[in-house]
C-alpha cells in the first residue's frame, strides 16, 4: 500500500467514525470528544509522516485511563451515557493502532455500534435519517479498505455501500415485520428523551410555571367521535390534598387506592390516548374518567390514575404508551357522601398558616352557600387588580397571605393554591388538580395534541348533592387561558412570532410534521407485540402464534430470495455488444474465412494493410473500413453517425469478401 493510499483509507475510516459519533456530542462529557478529535488528528499526522505507533504498554495505559476516567466521570460503566462514553475512547485507542484493514474493519464495527446508541436515546424519523446516512459512510469506509490498492475511483464505495444496503432492506423490512417482539427495553437501557410530565407527588410555587414555557407534546387523543369543546378539555393527572402551609401533596393513604362511586351524566367520550414518556406512573385522562382498562391501570379514590405493572405495583411510563379511556365529563363524583377521612383531610390547615386569608374567608362566607362563596372568591379575584403571569415575584415563609394581599401576581397553580386554603378556611372541602387544559386538533392526523404548554392547575369543591365540583379560579383572572386555541403559552407572546406561528401555513405544516411523526411513532417504534398480531391476523395467520410467525417468516426469506435471485440475474445478464466492437469482430471473422486471419498483437489499420496488399480487390473497401472503425473507436468527438458509418461499411466489406470467393 502507497503512504497516499494509506492516508486516504484513513481519512475515509475515521471521517465515517466522527460522523456516527456527531449525534453523541451533546450527550459526551468535553474532555472524552477532546481525547477522540486529538487521537484522530495524530494518527492522522502519523501516517503522513511514518511515526512509531505507541507500544502495546502505553496502550494498556491509554486503556486504564480511559476506564478510570469514565468512572469518575458517570460512577459506573453502565448506562447509555457511561457507554457511549467508554465506546467513543476505546475507538480513539483502537484507532491510534490502526495498521491492518482488519483494524480498520473494527473501527467500522464500532461506528455501527455508536449508530445503534444513536437510536438509544431517540428514534425520531431525522435521527433515522441521520443514522442510515452515518451507515452508508461507514460502510463505504469499510469496501474502500477491502477494494484493491489501484482502484482509487473515489465514487465506487460509495455506490457499493449504496447497493447493499438497499439490497439488504427486503430482510431488515421480514426482520422487522416478523421476529417476535420481546417485552421490556433492549439491553435493559432506561429511556431517554422525550417529554417529561413534570407533575409529582407535590405542587410548589413555579413547578407548573416551568412547563408552561415548553412546547413539547405529552400526549395525542383519537375520539371515537367529535372532541370535547375546549372548556372541557382538562386533563386530570395528580390530585393534591395535603398542605404543610407552603406546599401541597398527595395523599398516599391505603384508603385512596379504591376508586370513588361515579354517577355518569351528559355526553360520554371513548378515545385512544397516545402518552410520551414521563418516567412517572401517573396516567392522563379527560376528566372524569368513568371507563379505563383495570388490567393496567388504577384509578384511585382521588380520581387520579396509576398505570400497573407486575404484581400489581405502579409502573413508570420509560416507553410512549397507548390506553384506551370513556369519560364524561358532566359526571358526578360522591354526590351522596363525602367519607368522614376525606371531610377531615379537605378542611385543614396548619394552624399559624394564613392568618389573613382566614379571615378574609370569615368575611366572605358569611351567611353564603358553597356556590355562592366560590362565586365571591372568584369575583374577587376578577374585580381586584390580580395578575396572571409566568414570572411572579418570589413568596416567603406564608405564600398564601404574601399572594392574596402582596404581590397579587402570579400562574396558576398560586391561583389554585390559595382558592383552596381560602374554600377550606370557609367550611367547603376543596383540594388542588393538576394536569393540562386545552389541546390543539390536529386536522392532518384528526387528533388532540396536548403540550406541556397547557400544564394548568384547578380546583374541586365538595358540594353535597352534587360530589366533586371542578373550580378553575385562573379562568376570573385570565379567561384567555381557558378559551385560547389550546396551544400552550409558548405562542402567547407578541409582535411578528406570533403572527408567523399563527399564519394557517405554518399552522398547516407545524400539523403535518407532528402528524407524520405520530405515524411513525405508532406504526414503526410502537410496533409491539399487538400490532405483531394484527398483521398476522390480515394476512390470514391469526391464532397461530409463534408457528404463525415462522410461516411469515419462512415466506419472507423466500420471497426476499426470488427478488435476490431476480436481481441477480438482471444484473448478471449478457450485455449488448457494443455495435464497432461487433462490426470489427464480424469483418475479422470474414477474412478468416479468407485464410487471412488478425495477428494477435497486430492493429487494426495494419491488419486492413495487409489485406489490402494480399488481396488488391478488396483492398479500397477494407482500407475504408478500417480508416472509419479507428476514428469512431479511437479518436476523440467520435458521434452516433460514425458508428452507424462503421457498421454500413461492415456489411458492405463483408458482402464484397462474400463475393470474391
Amino acid at each position: 500500500m502507497t503512504p497516499n493510499s494509506g492516508v486516504r483509507r484513513l481519512l475515509a475510516t475515521a471521517g465515517a467514525l466522527s460522523i456516527a459519533l456527531l449525534p453523541h456530542l451533546i450527550h459526551l462529557p468535553a474532555w472524552v470528544t477532546a481525547a477522540f478529535v486529538a487521537t484522530v488528528a495524530w494518527r492522522i499526522a502519523a501516517e503522513q509522516r511514518a511515526w512509531a505507533m505507541p507500544s502495546r504498554p502505553w496502550r494498556l495505559v491509554g486503556a486504564f485511563a480511559a476506564v478510570l476516567g469514565v468512572l469518575l466521570q458517570f460512577h459506573t460503566l453502565n448506562g447509555l451515557d457511561a457507554g457511549t462514553a467508554l465506546l467513543t475512547l476505546m475507538a480513539a485507542l483502537k484507532l491510534a493502532e490502526t495498521r491492518a484493514p482488519r483494524d480498520h474493519a473494527v473501527l467500522v464495527f464500532v461506528g455501527y455500534l455508536l449508530c445503534l446508541a444513536t437510536l438509544l436515546y431517540g428514534e425520531s424519523p431525522p435521527r433515522l435519517a441521520f443514522v442510515l446516512l452515518a451507515v452508508w459512510l461507514l460502510t463505504a469506509a469499510l469496501a474502500r479498505v477491502h477494494r484493491p490498492v489501484g482502484a482509487d475511483a473515489p465514487v465506487r464505495p460509495f455506490r457499493l455501500a449504496a447497493r447493499v444496503l438497499v439490497l439488504g432492506l427486503p430482510l431488515a423490512v421480514i426482520l422487522f415485520l416478523f421476529v417476535p417482539r420481546l417485552e421490556g427495553r433492549f439491553w435493559a437501557i432506561p429511556a431517554r428523551g422525550g417529554a417529561v410530565t413534570g407533575i409529582g407527588d407535590d405542587m410548589a410555587p413555579g413547578d407548573v410555571a416551568n412547563l408552561a414555557l415548553s412546547d413539547e407534546p405529552v400526549l395525542r387523543a383519537w375520539f371515537d367521535g367529535p372532541p370535547p369543546p375546549l372548556a372541557s378539555r382538562y386533563w386530570r393527572v395528580q390530585v393534591f390534598e395535603n398542605f404543610d402551609g407552603r406546599a401541597w401533596h398527595r395523599a398516599t393513604t391505603r384508603a385512596d387506592g379504591a376508586p370513588p362511586p361515579i354517577a355518569p351524566a351528559g355526553t360520554s367520550y371513548r378515545y385512544r390516548i397516545a402518552l410520551e414518556p414521563t418516567h412517572r406512573p401517573w396516567l392522563a385522562g379527560l376528566d372524569t374518567v368513568s371507563d379505563w382498562p383495570a388490567s393496567s391501570v388504577e384509578r384511585l379514590r382521588s380520581g387520579a390514575l396509576v398505570r400497573i405493572g407486575a404484581g400489581q405495583a405502579p409502573s413508570p411510563v420509560e416507553a410512549r404508551l397507548e390506553y384506551e379511556l370513556r369519560s364524561s365529563p358532566r359526571a358526578q363524583v360522591m354526590p351522596d357522601l363525602l367519607p368522614d377521612d376525606l371531610r377531615r383531610r379537605d378542611l385543614e390547615l396548619p394552624a399559624a398558616a394564613a392568618p389573613r386569608a382566614r379571615a378574609l374567608a370569615a368575611r366572605l362566607r358569611d351567611g353564603r352557600d358553597e356556590r355562592a362563596f366560590a362565586a365571591a372568591v372568584l369575583a374577587r379575584f376578577h374585580d381586584e387588580p390580580y395578575e396572571y403571569t409566568l414570572q411572579p415575584p418570589p413568596l416567603g415563609a406564608d405564600p398564601t397571605d404574601e399572594f392574596l394581599f402582596t404581590t397579587r401576581q402570579g400562574f396558576c397553580e398560586h391561583y389554585a393554591a390559595a382558592f383552596a386554603v381560602l374554600m377550606r378556611a370557609g367550611g367547603v372541602p376543596a383540594r388542588v388538580v393538576v394536569g393540562y387544559q386545552g389541546g390543539e386538533w390536529n386536522d392532518v392526523g384528526d387528533y388532540l395534541l396536548v403540550a406541556q404548554a397547557s400544564a394548568h392547575a384547578w380546583n374541586e369543591i365538595w358540594i353535597a348533592g352534587e360530589g366533586w365540583v371542578r373550580v378553575d379560579p385562573t379562568s376570573a383572572v385570565a379567561p384567555e387561558r381557558v378559551h385560547r386555541d389550546g396551544r400552550g403559552l409558548a405562542f402567547a407572546g407578541g409582535g411578528v412570532g406570533r403572527a408567523l406561528a399563527s399564519a394557517a401555513w405554518v399552522v398547516r405544516a407545524r400539523q403535518a410534521w407532528d402528524a407524520a411523526r405520530t405515524a411513525w411513532s405508532s406504526g414503526v417504534v410502537g410496533f409491539d407485540a399487538a400490532a405483531q398480531d394484527r398483521l398476522l391476523e390480515r394476512i390470514g395467520l391469526g391464532g397461530a402464534g409463534i408457528r404463525g410467525l415462522a410461516i411469515a417468516l419462512t415466506a419472507g426469506f423466500v420471497l426476499a430470495a426470488l427478488g435476490l435471485g431476480a436481481w441477480l440475474a438482471l444484473e448478471l445478464r449478457p450485455r449488448r455488444e457494443d455495435p464497432l466492437v461487433r462490426a470489427w469482430r464480424e469483418f475479422c471473422a470474414a477474412l478468416a474465412a479468407r485464410g487471412l486471419p488478425a495477428g494477435v498483437a497486430e492493429g487494426p489499420l495494419d491488419y486492413v494493410r495487409r489485406v489490402a496488399r494480399a488481396q488488391p480487390a478488396l483492398g479500397p473497401a477494407v482500407t475504408a473500413f478500417g480508416e472509419a472503425y479507428v476514428q469512431a473507436r479511437y479518436l476523440p468527438g467520435a458521434v452516433r453517425a460514425d458508428v452507424a458509418r462503421v457498421v454500413v461499411l461492415s456489411r458492405a466489406v463483408r458482402a464484397r469478401i462474400r463475393a470474391a470467393r
